[in-house]
């Protein structure tokens, strides 16, 4: 029984020092690279789109492309594939991926992405005629498929290949210069034209593995099929909640007149190929900023239309997963639709009064508005509910005088754009689907975007010159921007109330604030303001702002949560003598919502002014009906069908290595054959002499005792 514990001693001793030893060789063998951002797959009800690569990763030979030239030494001369393709953003075309994916040489690519590399001219991985499938002009021979002209001319749907191959953007300085100067000029660079290095060669494993595969029908039904106790889901619907807020709170036991309801709406996602690269400066936020500067300048004056009877409504609303085929716009649709918007009433609760497509009386949308074609904004309007209508179009171009003669008081150039082009790609066309009423779309372009950056990773600050690294220094963006939120602000509320009031004015400081914020430094004071304790610390643990894609429905979206308490700031009201810990809503009444806020600094003090604010701000759901739909027919094309893969925790990763020669590869193996037969020889010698050894070494000691 001694010799036996001595023995299993010993194995354990080994055990832990080939452990040890074993990561301590990892560590010499590979170099991780961890400022990266990984291409994913995706999935709707008919393709999969995005990048993938096998379980273990795909290995290639790292080989830097700098111009048309390398790309045609790899594809036609380079002979030491696989390759791994390191390139910068301009070489980074649908072209050169494709010519190089069909060379059969390589197995992977990373692009350069730093603040300091030069970008293409333009670059948006979006189609040109963007979620046209499921706009209201859909099979319309005259305005369907962008027949009018390409509103995205520079897309090049990038976004919408399946890459069979894993691609990965580097954002770390130090990690590109190292991938550059330390492996490819070190170990890969041929020495001359047409003659490649030896061996070793400095190689860099990509790993990118999804779970999912297909398609959403597949994945969905691989999901259902799930009998274990820990199930794994292989994909999940994009999705999450849209923001709104009637400023009338009519409870649910009182008359919604039709026609009593204004919807002022903008959008609040973007998408990149990348995770977590979605800046979407002017593709969205400036919308974004533009509707709730409007806001807080109608908020200072609501009770002119809350106490007035006769006064219409306004209803701000920010609709999520836009870019996705219009899932937000969709789901409020299909709510109105059924009754259950802003949400379902439940039985002895009172609610804010239902509201559907009969109540809307106007619907007023802001776009894209950081950039200006020919100096202008430009107001947009649906052809088909124009012509077919008199009454409508009536107050289309009633709509329109007004909005252009308040701009002309602020300095704010508005055009009108062709009426016989359709509505640009907008929230508005889905309702406009369902029921035609006076609606305009508010545009920095006439025709084509000028955006040349549409729902890319390039569409930053700077392009909308709103790059300010300091918080209260005004930007040449927020004095635009203010002069909007002014128009909008003063046009909805003549619409609402008949009444032009030129005190009503958007503040530039919070709009140069909210830009830096959303786009600059999410740890800014305004969002710790807004936030409350228990989320400060993830607002605080860096400045990188939040991602605004709209993510998975399991999921928390940071963007969501502060353009909600925004909206609650600006539309509600501080509630007098009440303490976090009672800022709710009495039982059974939920026509307002109650949010905590830290509130502003005290004067003098690092202590914040903590205050419980009372709106009628709350979130619906922004999932596609097509997922809660029964026997939903997934290829009908009437809603959106987005998936995400899901993928493991350790599916993501990049490291670097060096390849010997299979003479060396021949020798190491050779040379661990040997050393593995050696030991078990000595293991079995020891093992059928333990009770010889082991014994003699316990009398020995037992002697000396």
């Amino acid at each position: 029984m001694a010799a036996t514990i001595d023995v299993a001693h010993v194995i354990t001793w080994s055990i832990l020092i080939s452990l040890v030893c074993g990561v301590r060789v990892s560590n010499k063998t590979y170099v991780e690279i961890d400022g990266v951002s990984a291409c994913f797959r995706r999935f709707n009800a008919t393709h999969q789109i995005g990048c993938n690569s096998k379980a273990s990763g795909d290995v290639g030979v790292v080989y830097y492309v700098e111009t048309e030239e390398d790309i045609n030494y790899i594809i036609k001369t380079a002979n030491q594939a696989p390759y791994a393709i390191l390139m910068g953003p301009i070489l980074f075309t649908l072209t050169n991926v494709q010519s190089l994916w069909n060379s059969g040489k390589i197995s992977g690519m990373m692009v350069i992405h730093l603040d300091k590399t030069p970008i293409p001219d333009t670059f948006s991985p979006d189609n040109a005629c963007p979620s046209d499938q499921y706009g209201l002009y859909h099979g319309n021979s005259d305005y369907g498929s962008c027949t009018k002209g390409q509103w995205n001319p520079h897309g090049n749907s990038m976004m919408f290949q399946d890459y069979a191959f894993p691609i990965f953007i580097l954002k770390n300085e130090t990690e590109v210069d190292y991938l550059i100067h330390d492996c490819f000029e070190k170990f890969n660079k041929p020495l001359a034209k047409g003659h490649p290095r030896d061996y070793p060669l400095c190689a860099v494993e990509l790993k990118d593995s999804m779970s999912g595969s297909k398609d959403t029908v597949t994945c969905v039904r691989r999901n259902s099929m799930q009998v274990s106790l820990n199930p794994e889901t292989y994909c999940d619907p994009l999705g999450d909640n849209n923001i709104v807020a009637p400023l009338k709170a009519i409870p649910s036991t009182e008359d919604y007149p039709p026609k009593s309801v204004i919807v002022a709406a903008a959008r609040m996602d973007t998408f990149s190929m990348f995770e977590n690269e979605y800046p979407g400066a002017d593709s969205h936020v400036t919308g974004i900023v533009g509707l709730l500067a409007a806001a807080e300048a109608i908020g200072k004056v609501k009770e002119r239309i809350v106490n007035n009877t006769n006064s219409k409504d306004i209803l701000f609303a920010f609709f999520q997963g836009e870019a996705f085929d219009y899932i937000g716009s969709s789901r409020v649709v299909y709510d109105m639709v059924n009754k259950k918007f802003p949400e379902e009433p439940v039985s002895g609760e009172t609610h804010i009064h239902p509201i559907d497509l009969h109540h809307i009386s106007h619907f007023v949308e802001v776009n894209q508005l950081g950039q200006r074609d020919n100096g202008k904004l430009w107001i947009h309007t649906d052809p088909i509910s124009f012509s077919s209508n008199k009454t409508i179009s009536d107050e289309v171009d009633d709509m329109i005088k007004k909005i252009t003669d308040i701009g002309g008081t602020v300095d704010l150039n508005l055009g009108r754009a062709d009426s016989s082009k359709p509505l640009p790609p907008s929230s508005v066309q889905r309702f406009l689907k369902k029921r035609k009423f006076p609606a305009i779309v508010i545009t920095d372009h006439q025709a084509s975007y000028t955006n040349k950056y549409y729902n890319s990773r390039f569409d930053r600050p700077v392009t909308i010159k709103a790059n300010s690294t300091d918080y209260d220094t005004i930007t040449e963006q927020a004095k635009q921007l203010t002069k909007v939120a002014t128009t909008l602000a003063r046009s909805l509320f003549l619409l609402a109330t008949g009444e032009n009031d030129t005190d009503i004015n958007a503040d530039v400081t919070k709009v140069n604030h909210m830009l830096y914020c959303f786009l600059t430094n999410k740890s800014c004071d305004l969002f710790q303001e807004i936030i409350d304790k228990d989320n400060l610390n993830s607002l605080l643990e860096s400045s990188t702002p939040y991602p605004f894609y709209v993510g998975v429905t399991n999921t928390d979206n940071h963007v969501t949560s502060l353009t909600k308490r925004l909206l609650s700031l600006y539309t509600g009201d501080k509630q007098e003598n009440v303490t976090e810990s009672n800022c709710n809503a009495p039982a059974k009444y939920k026509v307002y919502g109650y949010t905590w806020m830290q509130g502003a600094l005290e004067p003098g003090s690092t202590n914040r002014e903590g205050s419980c604010i009372r709106s009628t701000v709350s979130l619906t759901s922004a999932k596609s009906p097509a997922f809660d739909i029964t026997d939903y027919d997934w290829h009908s094309g009437e809603y959106s069908t987005w998936t995400e893969s899901s993928w493991r925790q350790d599916a993501i990763s990049v490291r670097v290595f060096l390849i010997p020669s299979e003479q060396m590869e021949t020798i190491i193996l050779a040379t661990g054959v040997v050393l593995t037969l050696i030991f078990l020889l000595l293991g079995y010698f020891i093992h059928t002499r333990a009770g010889i050894i082991f014994s003699q070494t316990r009398s020995s000691r037992y002697y000396a005792y």
